[in-house]
Protein backbone atom coordinates (compact mmCIF):
# COMPACT_ATOMS: atom_id res chain seq x y z
CA UNK A 1 0.00 0.00 0.00
CA UNK A 2 1.60 3.30 -1.06
CA UNK A 3 1.68 6.27 1.29
CA UNK A 4 0.30 8.67 -1.34
CA UNK A 5 -2.18 8.07 -4.13
CA UNK A 6 -1.82 10.76 -6.79
CA UNK A 7 -4.90 11.32 -8.90
CA UNK A 8 -4.48 12.93 -12.29
CA UNK A 9 -7.52 13.23 -14.57
CA UNK A 10 -6.84 14.04 -18.21
CA UNK A 11 -8.58 14.60 -21.52
CA UNK A 12 -6.58 15.02 -24.73
CA UNK A 13 -3.44 16.22 -22.94
CA UNK A 14 -0.70 14.41 -24.83
CA UNK A 15 1.27 17.66 -25.13
CA UNK A 16 1.38 18.42 -21.39
CA UNK A 17 1.27 14.97 -19.78
CA UNK A 18 5.02 14.30 -20.15
CA UNK A 19 5.81 17.38 -18.07
CA UNK A 20 3.28 16.46 -15.36
CA UNK A 21 4.33 12.81 -15.08
CA UNK A 22 8.04 13.64 -15.14
CA UNK A 23 7.50 15.97 -12.19
CA UNK A 24 6.00 13.06 -10.24
CA UNK A 25 8.89 10.76 -11.15
CA UNK A 26 11.32 13.47 -9.96
CA UNK A 27 9.81 13.60 -6.45
CA UNK A 28 12.22 13.05 -3.57
CA UNK A 29 9.35 11.23 -1.82
CA UNK A 30 9.04 7.98 -3.74
CA UNK A 31 6.32 5.97 -1.96
CA UNK A 32 3.42 6.85 -4.24
CA UNK A 33 1.08 5.52 -6.88
CA UNK A 34 -0.09 7.63 -9.81
CA UNK A 35 -3.65 6.99 -10.95
CA UNK A 36 -4.26 8.58 -14.32
CA UNK A 37 -7.94 8.74 -15.25
CA UNK A 38 -8.52 9.09 -18.97
CA UNK A 39 -11.83 10.87 -19.42
CA UNK A 40 -12.50 9.79 -23.00
CA UNK A 41 -9.38 11.07 -24.78
CA UNK A 42 -9.20 10.78 -28.55
CA UNK A 43 -5.49 11.59 -28.87
CA UNK A 44 -2.39 9.69 -27.66
CA UNK A 45 -2.75 10.69 -24.00
CA UNK A 46 -3.14 7.14 -22.67
CA UNK A 47 -0.12 5.92 -24.59
CA UNK A 48 1.97 8.81 -23.25
CA UNK A 49 1.22 7.89 -19.64
CA UNK A 50 1.63 4.13 -20.11
CA UNK A 51 4.83 4.77 -22.02
CA UNK A 52 6.66 5.78 -18.84
CA UNK A 53 6.64 2.07 -17.96
CA UNK A 54 6.74 2.55 -14.19
CA UNK A 55 4.89 -0.03 -12.03
CA UNK A 56 3.65 2.79 -9.79
CA UNK A 57 1.74 4.34 -12.70
CA UNK A 58 -1.58 3.03 -13.97
CA UNK A 59 -4.42 4.35 -16.10
CA UNK A 60 -8.16 3.90 -15.56
CA UNK A 61 -10.28 4.70 -18.59
CA UNK A 62 -13.71 6.22 -19.09
CA UNK A 63 -15.13 5.06 -22.40
CA UNK A 64 -16.74 8.47 -22.87
CA UNK A 65 -16.18 11.92 -21.46
CA UNK A 66 -17.89 12.23 -18.06
CA UNK A 67 -16.24 15.42 -16.81
CA UNK A 68 -13.40 16.17 -14.45
CA UNK A 69 -15.51 15.67 -11.29
CA UNK A 70 -16.38 12.13 -12.37
CA UNK A 71 -12.72 11.48 -13.19
CA UNK A 72 -11.67 12.63 -9.72
CA UNK A 73 -14.32 10.39 -8.16
CA UNK A 74 -12.98 7.42 -10.09
CA UNK A 75 -9.46 8.16 -8.89
CA UNK A 76 -10.56 8.39 -5.25
CA UNK A 77 -12.36 5.04 -5.52
CA UNK A 78 -9.21 3.47 -7.01
CA UNK A 79 -6.84 4.95 -4.42
CA UNK A 80 -5.17 2.95 -1.66
CA UNK A 81 -2.79 5.43 -0.01
CA UNK A 82 -2.92 7.02 3.41
CA UNK A 83 -2.98 10.39 1.62
CA UNK A 84 -4.45 11.53 -1.69
CA UNK A 85 -2.73 14.20 -3.76
CA UNK A 86 -4.29 16.10 -6.67
CA UNK A 87 -2.42 16.92 -9.87
CA UNK A 88 -3.80 18.60 -12.99
CA UNK A 89 -2.40 17.18 -16.19
CA UNK A 90 -1.06 20.53 -17.44
CA UNK A 91 0.84 21.48 -14.26
CA UNK A 92 4.03 20.25 -12.59
CA UNK A 93 5.37 19.73 -9.09
CA UNK A 94 8.71 20.84 -7.74
CA UNK A 95 10.85 17.86 -6.63
CA UNK A 96 10.31 18.21 -2.87
CA UNK A 97 6.59 18.98 -3.06
CA UNK A 98 5.29 15.69 -1.69
CA UNK A 99 8.03 15.35 0.91
CA UNK A 100 7.37 18.82 2.34
CA UNK A 101 3.62 18.32 2.55
CA UNK A 102 3.67 14.78 3.93
CA UNK A 103 6.21 15.80 6.58
CA UNK A 104 4.06 18.80 7.51
CA UNK A 105 0.89 16.74 7.81
CA UNK A 106 2.52 14.02 9.86
CA UNK A 107 4.02 16.54 12.28
CA UNK A 108 0.90 18.73 12.51
CA UNK A 109 -0.33 18.54 16.11
CA UNK A 110 -3.89 19.41 15.03
CA UNK A 111 -3.96 16.61 12.42
CA UNK A 112 -5.62 18.90 9.90
CA UNK A 113 -7.43 17.26 7.03
CA UNK A 114 -5.91 19.10 4.09
CA UNK A 115 -2.58 20.61 3.16
CA UNK A 116 -2.15 23.21 0.44
CA UNK A 117 0.83 25.28 -0.62
CA UNK A 118 1.78 28.37 -2.58
CA UNK A 119 2.56 28.04 -6.26
CA UNK A 120 4.02 29.89 -9.19
CA UNK A 121 1.28 30.80 -11.66
CA UNK A 122 2.64 31.10 -15.19
CA UNK A 123 0.69 32.96 -17.86
CA UNK A 124 2.11 34.32 -21.10
CA UNK A 125 5.65 33.80 -19.83
CA UNK A 126 5.06 35.79 -16.62
CA UNK A 127 5.19 33.95 -13.26
CA UNK A 128 3.31 35.28 -10.23
CA UNK A 129 3.39 34.03 -6.64
CA UNK A 130 -0.07 32.77 -5.63
CA UNK A 131 -2.29 32.75 -3.65
CA UNK A 132 -2.85 36.45 -3.23
CA UNK A 133 -3.00 37.93 0.28
CA UNK A 134 -6.14 37.08 2.22
CA UNK A 135 -7.40 37.61 5.75
CA UNK A 136 -9.75 35.75 8.07
CA UNK A 137 -10.68 32.10 7.83
CA UNK A 138 -10.12 29.72 4.94
CA UNK A 139 -13.88 29.24 4.74
CA UNK A 140 -14.52 32.95 4.22
CA UNK A 141 -11.66 33.24 1.74
CA UNK A 142 -13.17 30.38 -0.27
CA UNK A 143 -16.59 32.02 -0.28
CA UNK A 144 -15.14 34.68 -2.56
CA UNK A 145 -12.35 33.13 -4.60
CA UNK A 146 -10.27 30.04 -5.15
CA UNK A 147 -6.78 31.27 -5.92
CA UNK A 148 -5.26 28.32 -4.06
CA UNK A 149 -4.68 26.00 -7.02
CA UNK A 150 -6.30 23.00 -5.33
CA UNK A 151 -6.18 20.95 -8.52
CA UNK A 152 -2.41 20.59 -8.11
CA UNK A 153 -1.50 21.81 -4.60
CA UNK A 154 -3.82 19.76 -2.41
CA UNK A 155 -2.93 16.76 -0.26
CA UNK A 156 -5.75 15.25 1.84
CA UNK A 157 -6.00 12.41 4.32
CA UNK A 158 -7.77 9.60 2.48
CA UNK A 159 -10.29 8.97 5.25
CA UNK A 160 -11.39 12.58 5.10
CA UNK A 161 -11.61 12.45 1.31
CA UNK A 162 -13.95 9.45 1.49
CA UNK A 163 -16.06 11.02 4.24
CA UNK A 164 -16.31 14.32 2.34
CA UNK A 165 -18.27 12.65 -0.43
CA UNK A 166 -18.05 12.83 -4.18
CA UNK A 167 -16.92 15.73 -6.32
CA UNK A 168 -20.05 17.35 -7.75
CA UNK A 169 -20.59 16.12 -11.30
CA UNK A 170 -23.08 18.94 -11.92
CA UNK A 171 -20.29 21.52 -11.68
CA UNK A 172 -18.65 22.03 -15.10
CA UNK A 173 -15.93 23.99 -13.25
CA UNK A 174 -14.85 24.65 -9.64
CA UNK A 175 -15.48 21.07 -8.51
CA UNK A 176 -12.28 21.05 -6.41
CA UNK A 177 -13.10 24.48 -4.94
CA UNK A 178 -16.59 23.31 -3.98
CA UNK A 179 -15.21 20.05 -2.53
CA UNK A 180 -12.75 21.78 -0.21
CA UNK A 181 -15.26 24.43 0.86
CA UNK A 182 -17.73 21.70 1.80
CA UNK A 183 -15.09 20.22 4.09
CA UNK A 184 -14.38 23.64 5.63
CA UNK A 185 -18.07 24.14 6.31
CA UNK A 186 -18.06 20.80 8.15
CA UNK A 187 -15.31 22.09 10.43
CA UNK A 188 -12.23 20.56 8.78
CA UNK A 189 -9.12 22.74 8.75
CA UNK A 190 -6.37 23.29 6.23
CA UNK A 191 -2.65 23.45 6.73
CA UNK A 192 -1.02 25.99 4.42
CA UNK A 193 2.66 26.07 3.44
CA UNK A 194 3.72 29.43 2.07
CA UNK A 195 6.29 27.83 -0.22
CA UNK A 196 5.85 27.68 -4.00
CA UNK A 197 6.00 23.91 -4.47
CA UNK A 198 3.95 23.74 -7.68
CA UNK A 199 4.11 25.33 -11.11
CA UNK A 200 0.59 26.02 -12.36
CA UNK A 201 0.55 26.82 -16.06
CA UNK A 202 -2.33 28.71 -17.64
CA UNK A 203 -3.81 26.85 -20.59
CA UNK A 204 -6.05 29.66 -21.78
CA UNK A 205 -9.18 31.41 -20.62
CA UNK A 206 -11.96 29.34 -19.05
CA UNK A 207 -15.11 28.98 -21.11
CA UNK A 208 -17.66 31.57 -20.05
CA UNK A 209 -20.34 29.07 -21.05
CA UNK A 210 -19.07 26.71 -18.33
CA UNK A 211 -18.36 29.41 -15.76
CA UNK A 212 -21.90 30.79 -15.60
CA UNK A 213 -23.75 27.57 -14.66
CA UNK A 214 -20.92 26.61 -12.30
CA UNK A 215 -21.16 29.95 -10.52
CA UNK A 216 -24.92 29.69 -10.07
CA UNK A 217 -24.73 26.14 -8.71
CA UNK A 218 -21.85 27.09 -6.41
CA UNK A 219 -23.82 30.03 -4.98
CA UNK A 220 -26.91 27.90 -4.52
CA UNK A 221 -25.03 25.08 -2.77
CA UNK A 222 -23.24 27.34 -0.31
CA UNK A 223 -25.98 29.89 0.32
CA UNK A 224 -26.54 28.65 3.87
CA UNK A 225 -22.84 29.11 4.58
CA UNK A 226 -23.00 32.70 3.36
CA UNK A 227 -26.16 33.48 5.33
CA UNK A 228 -24.72 32.41 8.66
CA UNK A 229 -22.43 35.47 8.46
CA UNK A 230 -25.36 37.82 7.88
CA UNK A 231 -27.35 39.27 5.02
CA UNK A 232 -24.83 41.99 4.17
CA UNK A 233 -22.05 39.41 3.95
CA UNK A 234 -24.14 37.20 1.66
CA UNK A 235 -24.89 40.13 -0.66
CA UNK A 236 -21.20 40.96 -0.82
CA UNK A 237 -20.34 37.38 -1.82
CA UNK A 238 -23.03 37.14 -4.50
CA UNK A 239 -22.19 40.58 -5.89
CA UNK A 240 -18.51 39.62 -6.07
CA UNK A 241 -19.27 36.48 -8.09
CA UNK A 242 -21.55 38.34 -10.47
CA UNK A 243 -18.84 40.94 -11.08
CA UNK A 244 -16.28 38.16 -11.66
CA UNK A 245 -18.50 36.68 -14.37
CA UNK A 246 -18.93 40.14 -15.88
CA UNK A 247 -15.16 40.64 -15.95
CA UNK A 248 -14.53 37.31 -17.70
CA UNK A 249 -17.34 37.97 -20.17
CA UNK A 250 -15.83 41.33 -21.09
CA UNK A 251 -12.42 39.72 -21.59
CA UNK A 252 -14.00 37.25 -24.00
CA UNK A 253 -15.89 40.07 -25.77
CA UNK A 254 -19.27 38.87 -24.54
CA UNK A 255 -20.29 42.46 -23.89
CA UNK A 256 -24.05 41.95 -23.47
CA UNK A 257 -23.54 39.12 -20.99
CA UNK A 258 -20.88 41.10 -19.12
CA UNK A 259 -23.09 44.17 -18.86
CA UNK A 260 -26.01 42.08 -17.61
CA UNK A 261 -23.97 40.51 -14.79
CA UNK A 262 -22.30 43.78 -13.86
CA UNK A 263 -25.71 45.45 -13.48
CA UNK A 264 -26.96 42.43 -11.52
CA UNK A 265 -24.04 42.78 -9.12
CA UNK A 266 -25.24 46.30 -8.25
CA UNK A 267 -28.85 45.20 -7.85
CA UNK A 268 -27.61 42.74 -5.22
CA UNK A 269 -25.35 45.28 -3.50
CA UNK A 270 -25.99 48.82 -4.73
CA UNK A 271 -24.12 50.79 -2.06
CA UNK A 272 -20.56 50.02 -3.08
CA UNK A 273 -17.80 51.53 -5.16
CA UNK A 274 -19.41 52.73 -8.42
CA UNK A 275 -16.13 52.65 -10.36
CA UNK A 276 -16.79 49.26 -12.06
CA UNK A 277 -19.90 50.76 -13.67
CA UNK A 278 -17.53 52.66 -15.96
CA UNK A 279 -17.27 49.39 -17.88
CA UNK A 280 -20.81 49.85 -19.25
CA UNK A 281 -20.06 52.78 -21.60
CA UNK A 282 -16.63 51.33 -22.34
CA UNK A 283 -18.33 48.10 -23.43
CA UNK A 284 -20.19 50.04 -26.11
CA UNK A 285 -16.90 51.51 -27.38
CA UNK A 286 -15.06 48.18 -27.25
CA UNK A 287 -17.89 46.40 -29.07
CA UNK A 288 -18.05 49.07 -31.79
CA UNK A 289 -14.35 49.68 -32.34
CA UNK A 290 -12.72 46.42 -31.24
CA UNK A 291 -10.68 48.17 -28.56
CA UNK A 292 -9.75 46.80 -25.11
CA UNK A 293 -10.56 49.79 -22.92
CA UNK A 294 -12.31 47.69 -20.25
CA UNK A 295 -9.32 45.39 -19.92
CA UNK A 296 -6.89 48.29 -19.67
CA UNK A 297 -8.99 49.89 -16.96
CA UNK A 298 -9.26 46.61 -15.05
CA UNK A 299 -5.50 46.09 -15.23
CA UNK A 300 -4.88 49.58 -13.88
CA UNK A 301 -7.37 49.08 -11.04
CA UNK A 302 -5.77 45.71 -10.18
CA UNK A 303 -2.28 47.21 -10.05
CA UNK A 304 -3.51 49.92 -7.66
CA UNK A 305 -5.14 47.31 -5.43
CA UNK A 306 -2.08 45.05 -5.33
CA UNK A 307 0.21 47.97 -4.57
CA UNK A 308 -1.85 48.75 -1.46
CA UNK A 309 -1.66 45.20 -0.11
CA UNK A 310 1.10 43.80 2.08
CA UNK A 311 2.70 40.48 1.03
CA UNK A 312 0.94 37.43 2.42
CA UNK A 313 2.51 36.08 5.57
CA UNK A 314 2.99 32.41 6.25
CA UNK A 315 -0.08 31.31 8.17
CA UNK A 316 -2.53 28.50 8.73
CA UNK A 317 -6.00 28.75 10.14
Amino acid sequence: MPTVSIMMPFLNREATLPRAVQSVLAQTFEDWELIGVDDGSTDRSVGVVIGFNDPRIRVVRHERNLGVAAARNTAVSESAGEFIALLDSDDEWLPDKLQRQIDAMRSDPEKRAFCSCAFGFERDGVVEHWPRPWSGSWEKALHFECTFGFGSTLVVRRGVAIANGAFDRDLPRHEDWDWVLRACEEGHQLLYLNEPLVRVISSGLPSIGRMVPSMHRFLEKHDAGFRKHGGAYRRRVVSHHYESIASMAFIQREYLLGSRYLIASYFVRPLRNPLPLAALPLAVVDAALGTRLIQKGADLRRSWTQASQLPAESRSS
